[in-house]
């Protein structure tokens, strides 16, 4: 009888143990004690309402401002007081039926006590809230400056509305105070500043905002007068600093929440120094602050940038149309006229400032107007439309003039060489100032690569440069790069720059015998004169064939014996005696013997050129050459005039070139060589003769002076012994290059080759030891069952990237039979896992692997893997994958988990996770582990807090992410695709409902699931 009567209540019981079991089972228990605390807290907050609405009252009959934050707090007391009251009268009393509350209805009462509970810990939370230093302030007369005009400046546009949505939220959030707005002159900061004025006023997120201009020639007295104006201070003691702060920072402490907007900030600004208290001193402060440089805004330590970029193609021509009154009627077909103003639109780039002066400008012009416009533009000079030259370039050229060092204005200047949109090679740059002694000191081209590299940086984050997809280069906004222009054709600097348009005639020579820096593009070297006379030339770049179609890289390989050669006129470079750097591409011809006049040529590139017969031989003449590149070049033969006169050749780059010949002697002649960019450009040479090829790569050994080397080499016994270098990219057993970078990262590809003890003592154990990326496809690797066996079981501490690839022998990463390397892997980023049929795990044995093992691991990917079982053997503590974001694993038919309870618990920056085609796997994150970890499971939980993308497809005995755990949290998932899964029926279990309960029929998903974010 006993038992009838329990079992049901058990039973009932157990429908809500779906969260631990303790506190639910206590919500039951504790009924009456939890209804009584309710009552008991909302009487306390009742309290604290009336003291709090008695001092409003006060306040208001004194026609004080009430703060905000007070209203609030009293509108939400009197929603939940109201609520609270409406549950104990209404629910609780309801439930007292069931004769008389001695047999209760366990559902409901375990429903209202926790409700109760909740409530009761809302209650409590507001009252705390309830404590104000002051709940009003003095009334803010309407002069000071809190409301701001929209002038219409700011567009509805999608680029704009999500930084501002961006800036509006930061303002919402209590724990930024400084806000930093950055992007280059003209581009809308202002404008957006004034914005975010506007709207905080009208949300009334503020008592008081306050904006001022800092400007260029920042003065902290004016800045203190403007904000003393706007705070309406009485007897302001603006002349001194000090006294001015203290009457500032006593004013804004008397407002609840103070927006404070410092516009155009150039440098550094000490906001205590000026009166502006933030962070502990005033958490209702807030600074939204623009500037043109990202540096600046660190530098105040902005805890949240925007970056305000130009505008997209489509937002540009509407705002143009716009501004030049341009009608949207019309036929479907654009006429000429139509055509010419979307060009113009164009050529404006995006940039606000542009757009509006240059459409006003032409507003209402005749269509000659437009095509002028065009034509000046198309020339970058824009200086020579009317009206814009004002505001355009005086705005721009601001953020040139306050560029910290003359080596960054003119480094600046030199990136305006090239024609619109091109992707600027950053190494030119390197040549280009090492050939004109840009940088005072450096001890190695590597140091002067570094300091050019740091130069763009500044001009990046001054938005006078911009990326591209290309690392080793940058690019120029076609509205920087005129203005640029317009300061580099001043007398002081004395550049021409004609890259834009292809000259059939060299221009007129009078106007260029005191230019400095040329850049030309010319039809053919036809058009080049011979008695030309340049006494201050120093930097020249030619593009002599840029009418002609471009040539692939194979047709300056084969084939070329159709292509017309034009001959230099011989005397060309004769009076160029101060030329030091040298820049000609596209041409086919032989070098002029004037060349020898270039005595003091420091940098000389040779882009995409046939260079015929001994065409080169004059380059022997030299002397003081440091930078020689033949950049994807035709070179019949590196020529013996070479051998003991380039002495002081730095860089020789050979990178993409066909070179049928190298003389014996030349290589080791270069003494001061530092840098080698080969590639596969010595192929030729070995298929003539490998035992020839071999002795010339075996020079490099001689010089002592070489630090990066880039080069492909047939066979690993190339490799001269005894080489060492500090940086190199090296292909073994293939003729493929891939992109070449300057900044060399220790590469080391070895493809089809057998790894022995001997290739390993002999050629590769140094070369491993340091690399940096290693890549292994296709290796018979024999006499070694791990990968760092090859490196004496040390655990490759300089390896950030790795790629195994068809290795049939490779068994494990680590070799932990005798015991654990001291480091393994502990800067690894990437690791790629292909086609290793024998592969069986991390580690050979159970074991710890040491402190900060693939801890810097951020990308996993296991490809068919045929003997994986479990990647990772032994405890699994001390792993951390906390930096790991993207894990993808494809055909591991015996893999039967992917981590351990404790690895899934350190994974916060997982953000992609794809299995498919593992046909034994049945969860993720395994069950199974120490005893530590199964006590965990039935209290804890598995958090992926940026999980947004999860890939699970032909997993046939695939059941659940972790069929142990009691709850799985994905707050940012927003991809979830499930593909051939028959066994899952939800992924991941609830609380143990006890074995009556059918699986059929649970769901996929529970009570404890939240994709707030999932779209697909």
């Amino acid at each position: 009888m006993v038992v009838n009567f329990v079992l049901p209540v058990v039973m009932k019981i157990g429908e809500y143990l779906v969260a631990p079991v303790g506190r639910q089972f206590g919500y039951l228990i504790f009924y009456d004690r939890n209804i009584k605390n309710l009552e008991k807290q909302v009487q306390k907050l009742e309290d604290k309402r009336f003291g709090v609405q008695k001092s409003v009252e006060e306040a208001e009959a004194k026609r004080e401002i009430i703060a905000p934050g007070v209203e609030r707090w009293l509108k939400t007391v009197n929603d939940l007081n109201e609520e609270a009251k409406k549950f104990l009268e209404v629910e609780v009393k309801a439930n007292k039926g069931c004769l008389n509350g001695w047999c209760p209805n366990l559902k409901s009462r375990y429903s209202l006590s926790r409700k109760a509970t909740k409530k009761t810990q809302s209650v409590e939370e507001l009252r705390g809230e309830g404590v104000f230093s002051t709940v009003s302030y003095p009334t803010v007369a309407p002069s000071v400056g809190t409301t701001f005009a929209f002038t219409g400046g700011f567009k509805g546009f999608e680029s704009r509305r999500s930084i501002m949505n961006g800036v509006m939220e930061a303002l919402t959030d209590d724990s930024i105070y400084v806000i930093g707005i950055c992007g280059m002159g003209g581009v809308g900061k202002t404008t957006m500043v004034k914005e975010v004025a506007k709207k905080a006023e009208e949300e009334k997120m503020f008592d008081i905002t306050v904006m001022v201009v800092v400007s260029q020639n920042q003065n902290l007295i004016t800045i203190q007068d403007q904000i003393a104006k706007i705070l309406d201070l009485q007897n302001f003691g603006g002349t001194n600093l000090p006294t001015g702060a203290g009457q500032i920072r006593s004013k804004i402490l008397s407002f609840g929440r103070v927006l404070v907007i410092l516009d155009d900030v150039w440098k550094i600004l000490e906001l205590n120094d000026i009166g502006i208290p933030i962070g502990d001193n005033h958490k209702g402060c807030k600074i939204v602050m623009t500037s043109r440089s990202e540096d600046v805004c660190n530098n105040m330590d902005t805890q949240k940038n925007f970056e305000v970029g130009v505008l997209h193609e489509e937002e540009a021509w509407n705002l143009f149309k716009e501004m030049a009154g341009i009608s949207d009627e019309g036929t479907s077909q654009p006429t000429n006229t139509q055509l010419t103003q979307m060009a113009v639109a164009k050529e404006c780039g995006g940039l606000p400032i542009a757009i509006v002066t240059v459409g006003r400008a032409l507003r209402c012009k005749s269509k000659y107007a437009w095509d002028s416009a065009l034509e000046q533009l198309r020339k970058s000079m824009v200086k020579n439309i009317s009206g814009v030259n004002e505001n355009v370039f005086k705005s721009l050229e601001l953020s040139y003039d306050n560029l910290e060092s003359d080596e960054t204005k003119k480094c600046f200047l030199l990136c305006s060489l090239y024609s619109e949109d091109f992707d600027i090679p950053i190494e030119d740059l390197v040549g280009y100032a090492i050939g004109i002694e840009l940088f005072k000191r450096f001890d190695s081209v590597h140091q002067a690569r570094n300091r050019v590299h740091s130069v763009v940086d500044d001009l990046k984050k001054c938005y006078l440069l911009m990326e591209t997809k290309n690392e080793e280069c940058i690019k120029m906004h076609d509205v920087v790069r005129d203005v640029a222009i317009s300061i580099a054709s001043r007398e002081e600097h004395s550049f021409l720059v004609r890259c834009d348009e292809v000259l059939t005639e060299w221009p007129q020579k009078n106007r260029l015998q005191n230019n400095t820096v040329i850049s030309l593009k010319v039809n053919s070297v036809h058009c080049l004169p011979g008695d030309l006379e340049f006494p201050n030339l120093q930097l020249l770049q030619l593009d002599c064939n840029a009418g002609s179609p471009p040539t692939s890289s194979h047709g300056l390989n084969k084939g070329m014996e159709k292509v017309k050669v034009q001959e230099t006129p011989d005397s060309f470079y004769q009076g160029m005696k101060e030329l030091k750097v040298l820049g000609l591409s596209n041409m086919n011809s032989s070098l002029p013997t004037s060349f020898r006049c270039l005595t003091n040529l420091r940098t000389l590139s040779l882009f995409r050129c046939r260079l015929i017969d001994d065409g080169i031989s004059v380059i022997g003449a030299l002397e003081k050459l440091e930078i020689l590149r033949f950049g994807g070049s035709y070179i019949k033969e590196l020529p013996k005039e070479i051998i003991g006169h380039l002495a002081h050749l730095k860089v020789l780059d050979l990178f993409g070139c066909t070179v049928e010949r190298i003389y014996p002697g030349i290589l080791s002649s270069l003494s001061k060589l530092e840098e080698l960019y080969v590639g596969s450009s010595f192929d030729s040479l070995c298929k003539q003769s490998k035992e020839g090829a071999k002795a010339i790569i075996d020079e490099l050994a001689s010089l002592s002076n070489l630090v990066a080397l880039h080069i492909n080499l047939i066979d690993i016994s190339f490799w001269p012994r005894g080489l060492v270098v500090e940086k190199f990219d090296i292909t073994v057993c293939t003729s493929s290059s891939h992109h070449l970078c300057y900044r060399l990262s220790n590469q080391l590809n070895v493809q089809r080759t057998i790894v022995n003890d001997y290739i390993i003592e002999s050629r590769l154990y140094l070369l491993l030891k340091r690399a940096e990326i290693l890549n292994l496809f296709g290796c018979l690797i024999i006499g070694f069952e791990s990968l760092c066996d090859l490196v004496d079981g040390d655990g490759f501490e300089c390896l950030t990237k790795l790629r195994l690839d068809d290795l049939s022998d490779l068994e494990y990463l680590i070799n932990t039979a005798d015991g654990v390397p001291q480091s393994a892997f502990p800067v690894l980023e990437f690791l790629h896992l292909c086609c290793l049929p024998n592969f069986k795990g991390i580690t050979s044995h159970e074991c710890r692997l040491p402190n900060k093992a693939f801890s810097a691991l951020k990308v996993l990917t296991l490809y068919w893997l045929s003997e994986l079982t479990n990647l990772w053997k032994g405890p699994t503590q001390l792993v951390w994958l906390g930096n790991l974001t993207t894990v993808d694993v494809i055909s591991c038919d015996k893999l039967e988990s992917m981590f351990s309870l404790s690895i899934a618990r350190g994974l916060v920056q997982l953000q992609d996770l794809l299995i498919r085609t593992c046909h034994v796997m049945e969860e993720i994150v395994s069950s199974e582990g120490g005893e530590h970890e199964i006590e965990a499971i039935a209290t804890d939980k598995i958090e992926f807090p940026k999980l947004k993308k999860l890939c699970l497809g032909t997993l046939p005995n695939f059941t659940a992410i972790c069929k142990a755990m009691n709850a799985i949290e994905l707050p940012q998932l927003s991809s979830l695709t499930l593909s051939n899964v028959p066994k899952l029926k939800r992924l991941w279990a609830a609380s143990d409902l006890g074995s009556n309960c059918d699986p059929i029929i649970q769901p996929l998903f529970n009570d404890k699931v939240c994709f707030s974010y999932l779209r697909a």
